[in-house]
């Protein structure tokens, strides 16, 4: 009896101790999806690395139990199948990696980070971007694209993916290429005194998905609209933060039902001289039959190609497999000499912030009583001393965190990711998939390649737009569609 009264007392006594310390995260355990930056089996530097960093924090915080969970693997569909399910069950990941858009999108299952970014970082050092107002770490430009249209960061960004051209310095040295342009037409002439020495300037894929081929399509069409495009915004997906944003498919679709986006425009003209003009003079021979990215860097890394229009994610690659010098640079802009539709000198970015740096907490943690120990380890995590750490190993992606390095093969493309973001987007996202998508490539091919005239194209171009408004209408039945 009397060791049970004893024991009884002790137990009071830590329970009264405990309190007294205010040890915040008694026995939480916090679940994290990191997505590739948590690679085991495919990448141990990922592992090694992390591993690291979380033993940092429970060093600093014994009551907590930071829980890892291993990347499923490339294929994104199976993890957000995955995810769906352990939302259903009740036991998702506290801090999980999903893209923005798809985030904004299914905001209840996120928790709104607004009240914790306003507040401090104190694992960032005072004096430091951050640590008196967390938010400030993190760039405009890509705080102002993740940002919901209902003005909640359900996320924040630590990297984002990029795109730019590789150069064979060796090449253009050897035969007198001055590759400091100032402006498209300047690229133009480079390209045509590549070609007069037998050399293939650009190296492109074409595919009937995303393509590199597709992304030029953009800059072309988003140059030729420039003025207009602005314009074509609806109120319903107007994003107040976002001053240059991409079209939804709604806008496209009133916009061409409208005729506002028209074959009959004479900057759809504009569209096809770009188009011509970039085809005959930069593009690599075949490029219509060359299908996948891995095809371009085989060219460029046997010195088939002189440029090759390549990621982030390729950096590393490059580096360890060219065997020749390698700059990246990216296109210059257009100006009122391409298209009088501009108003000043510009070009468009191809990247944005869909990298392996995405990460929100899930609206659940809070029910589970994780959601204070989450914020602080996502803090924790975000600061430029541990930011730093995993830029050493995903070199594949460009840090976006104020005092965060880039890996020195990304650090040529961090001005590229502050260039505006294009107007129009990939033909296959524009209207509805594939079955606007396969047409376009196919006719404008057939155009680039000289199989059919202008007239022919636009002819059959317009009746292609034609039908995927009527397409999208009978799918959606906006209500604009009957006016």
């Amino acid at each position: 009896m009397r060791l049970s009264i004893l024991a009884k007392g002790l137990t009071m006594g830590l329970l009264g101790l405990t309190a007294l310390t205010g040890a915040a995260y008694a026995q939480t355990t916090v679940k994290i999806y990191m997505g590739q930056l948590y690679a085991p089996d495919s990448d141990p530097r990922s592992k090694e690395t992390m591993d690291a960093i979380i033993a940092d924090y429970e060093k600093l915080h014994p009551d907590t139990k930071i829980e890892p969970v291993p990347w499923l693997g490339g294929d994104q569909s199976t993890y957000f199948a995955w995810l769906s399910t352990r939302y259903a069950a009740g036991d998702e990941p506290d801090i999980g990696w999903s893209h923005y858009y798809t985030r904004n999108a299914e905001a209840d299952r996120w928790t709104a980070l607004n009240e914790y970014l306003d507040g401090p970082n104190d694992y960032i050092p005072t004096g430091q971007p951050g640590h008196d107002k967390w938010n400030d770490e993190f760039f405009d430009n890509v705080k102002a694209q993740i940002r919901a249209p209902d003005g909640n960061w359900y996320q924040v960004n630590t990297n984002w993916v990029e795109t730019g051209l590789f150069i064979n310095n060796d090449l253009m040295k050897a035969n007198g290429i001055d590759t400091n342009w100032a402006s498209w037409t300047d690229f133009i002439k480079s390209c045509k005194d590549l070609k007069a020495k037998g050399i293939q300037p650009l190296g492109v894929f074409a595919t009937p998905g995303w393509s590199t081929d597709q992304w030029l399509d953009t800059l072309l069409i988003s140059a030729a609209f420039a003025d207009q495009i602005p314009s074509w915004h609806l109120p319903a997906y107007e994003n107040p933060f976002m001053k240059d944003r991409q079209l939804t498919p709604e806008e496209m679709a009133k916009a061409t039902h409208d005729g506002k986006f028209s074959t009959t425009d004479p900057r759809f003209d504009t569209f096809l001289d770009l188009t011509k003009e970039v085809t005959d003079n930069c593009l690599v021979e075949g490029f219509a039959g060359i299908t996948s990215l891995d095809q371009i860097m085989n060219l460029f890394f046997n010195d088939k190609v002189a440029m090759a229009w390549l990621g982030t994610w390729n950096a590393p690659t490059v580096r360890d497999t060219a065997k020749f010098s390698v700059t990246t640079t990216y296109f210059p802009p257009f100006t009122n000499e391409n298209s009088k539709y501009l108003t000043q000198p510009t070009i468009y970015r191809v990247g944005g912030p869909s990298s392996s740096g995405q990460f929100g907490i899930s609206s659940g943690a809070a029910d589970r009583g994780t959601l204070d120990a989450s914020v602080d380890f996502l803090k924790f995590l975000t600061a430029p001393a541990q930011a730093q750490r995993i830029a050493g190993y995903d070199e594949g992606n460009l840090p976006v965190i104020k005092g965060v390095e880039p890996a020195e093969v990304a650090k040529g493309f961090s001005a590229i990711s502050q260039l505006p973001e294009r107007g129009i987007t990939d033909a296959v996202s524009r209207y509805n998939g594939e079955q606007y998508g396969t047409p376009h490539n196919r006719l404008l091919q057939s155009f680039m390649l000289g199989e059919i005239s202008r007239d022919e194209m636009k002819t059959q171009y317009q009746a292609l737009l034609d039908k995927a408004v009527a397409d999208q209408c009978e799918a959606n039945s906006w209500d604009w569609c009957n006016q």
